[in-house]
């Protein structure tokens, strides 16, 4: 039987790999910039102009794919003979993988001899791609749906996920480091690196002077963690309107490691909670757990 993959809006999943995949779909997360709503499916701007507005002060907000439409979506699949597997968004982040969970338990009862499955990817943006990424590339390669669910809940302990932003203050107001931090980042030039860690929270690990010191932090953590060459196919990086500094991570993840990158930009749903200026880097690691994490996980 047919086994179909969804991710989300949050994934920023590269649309040049789009086409290689049959049998998969992007469930659409909402957003909003001061008055005007869009639904990322009939309504949507060029993603140069959303950073646009956002660098003028634009107020923005982000909403989880209705259920409804995730219901018409699975239920018109499952019509068709399809099982079905959600790869969500962080629950952490967002309450897209709750939302997955409800729907999927109501089709459940309704079509008892169907699979379906939500999995947490405790990522987001590229790392939530490379998850799902590397979850079709599984399938198309013949796993069970049994098989993919375990896969996909293994894989998410190596999805390496890092950030680092430009605009502290953007931060600061949702949350992520405080007013004053940020404000004296500024002057300073003070760039942070966050990660995920490894249940989903975006966390900051370390601050370096310089933009490009911040970027070569994060190719320098491939360093120890990340697998075996010949187990990469590719490394993954979005960015917020600044597509020179993603290409920089790449050449030197290039000449490191001899390692091909994505590029992908920060779509509106992320960058929303990002601004522009960020850049984020994901790998398949040993493990996803960063040694200067302020809370302490097992390996």
């Amino acid at each position: 039987m047919s086994i179909f993959i969804f991710t989300d809006t949050t994934a920023d999943f590269p649309a040049q790999l789009q086409s290689q995949f049959k049998d998969f779909d992007i469930m659409p997360l909402a957003y909003s910039l001061d008055e005007d709503n869009y639904d990322n499916v009939e309504t949507k701007l060029p993603i140069d102009e959303f950073y646009r507005r956002v660098k003028a002060g634009a107020v923005t907000r982000t909403s989880m794919t209705p259920t409804y439409y995730m219901e018409q979506k699975m239920t018109a699949l499952l019509e068709k003979g399809y099982d079905i597997i959600f790869d969500a968004v962080s629950s952490q982040i967002s309450g897209e993988y709750n939302g997955g969970e409800s729907v999927v338990r109501e089709l459940q009862k309704k079509y008892p001899s169907r699979k379906l499955a939500v999995i947490d990817s405790t990522t987001a943006s590229g790392g939530e791609a490379l998850h799902c990424y590397e979850l079709l590339k599984k399938r198309d390669e013949g796993a069970t749906f049994e098989e993919l669910v375990a896969y996909g809940e293994d894989l998410k302990h190596h999805i390496a996920s890092y950030f680092t932003c430009t605009d502290l203050r953007h931060l600061a107001r949702l949350g992520r480091c405080s007013s004053v931090s940020a404000l004296i980042g500024s002057v300073l030039k003070i760039m942070p690196v966050l990660y995920v860690n490894p249940i989903g929270k975006l966390v900051p690990i370390g601050k370096v002077i310089s933009r490009k010191k911040a970027l070569k932090a994060l190719v320098d953590k491939m360093e120890d963690r990340m697998l075996p060459v010949e187990q990469i196919d590719k490394v993954f990086i979005t960015n917020a309107g600044c597509i020179e500094d993603a290409q920089f991570v790449a050449d030197l993840v290039k000449e490191k490691y001899g390692i091909d990158s994505v590029i992908s930009d920060i779509g509106p749903v992320i960058g929303s909670h990002t601004s522009t200026g960020c850049v984020a880097f994901f790998f398949l690691a040993k493990t996803r757990i960063d040694a200067n994490d302020p809370e302490k996980f097992d390996e």
